[in-house]
């Protein structure tokens, strides 16, 4: 391996260590792995119980997880060679567990090691505006329907940005009173990134009444469309989509990657696809001992057939 210091990469808002301690309630583990003296990964994780199995997941409100590298830099082979090398050692390092669940950073480079250590590796989705691309192309990306609803929603509402998540909160306990939200950590994890001025929430009003919100949330390179919710009553046509524009010019003016941070239904996947940018692959990691699966494949027995009327619920 070369002698050549370690390039940091930059940290994704929720590897942050103060979000990760916030998030898991200061319950985050971490491993580094240390090449030639110098640690060149750091793995932070959460373990739970779940189904009374040991599990490693992402604490509630992450969106990614997995290791964070700081290798030096060589040749592809090396490079991929030391990046399985890092993971094989990283699990190694990690207290028995029965499953392990996250999604990676579209970014991150370790799918295929984890995938040649065991693990199974799935594609989730989705969607980033590029700091190059001009809000001008960005708006030109945009189906006609999408850019006429952004424009009838702006004529009729107005948005305003806040540091506040107090009226967020009280829209979704109007709107979705049957949800899995934990009002007290979103409110924590709102507060110590706007603490650091990593978060805002946006707020459309129609007359002075609240119809639709956004918490956003960002880091030195990314700004993340977090959390939402809208008045389903509401007869503005177009109000999520002026939302999540207001967001793209945002980290437009900050010089930032948006990302639309995933998607909960169909519905919302194919709202967001007519903004016209191309998926992005964020990959889903998953390992489960043969015990740990037939408890998953019981409760989602369970889920379907008991608690299915939650699936009208659209979080998005």
């Amino acid at each position: 391996m070369p002698d050549t210091a370690p390039s940091r990469p930059h940290t994704s808002i929720f590897h942050q260590e103060w979000w990760l301690a916030t998030a898991s309630r200061q319950a985050v583990s971490f491993i580094d792995v240390e090449m030639g003296g110098r640690v060149v990964s750091r793995f932070p994780f959460v373990m739970k119980k779940r189904l009374g199995s040991p599990v490693i997941r992402m604490p509630k409100y992450t969106r990614t997880l997995g290791p964070d590298f700081a290798l030096p830099p060589s040749k592809t082979f090396r490079q991929e060679q030391n990046i399985r090398h890092v993971v094989d050692r990283t699990l190694a390092s990690l207290p028995k567990y029965h499953g392990v669940h996250f999604y990676l950073d579209p970014d991150n480079a370790s799918s295929f090691a984890f995938r040649l250590a065991g693990f199974r590796v799935y594609q989730d989705f989705t969607f980033r505006i590029m700091p190059e691309k001009t809000l001008d192309m960005a708006w030109q990306d945009c189906d006609q329907k999408t850019r006429n609803l952004i424009r009838t929603a702006d004529k009729k509402l107005t948005v305003q940005q806040s540091g506040d998540v107090a009226p967020f909160i009280d829209l979704v306990r109007q709107e979705l009173p049957q949800n899995h939200h934990d009002y007290a950590l979103l409110e924590d994890l709102f507060t110590e990134a706007r603490n650091r001025d990593q978060a805002m929430a946006l707020y459309a009003h129609d007359g002075g009444v609240p119809v639709s919100a956004a918490l956003l949330v960002w880091d030195d390179r990314v700004l993340y469309y977090w959390q939402a919710v809208r008045v389903r009553r509401s007869r503005v046509p177009g109000m999520n989509m002026l939302l999540i524009w207001k967001a793209i010019e945002e980290a437009k003016r900050r010089n930032l990657i948006f990302d639309f941070d995933g998607f909960g239904s169909v519905r919302t996947a194919k709202m967001l696809a007519s903004f016209g940018q191309k998926p992005v692959i964020r990959p889903e990691i998953r390992f489960e001992t043969p015990l740990y699966a037939m408890k998953c494949r019981l409760i989602n027995v369970v889920r379907r057939h008991v608690l299915r009327k939650y699936r009208g619920y659209d979080l998005f």
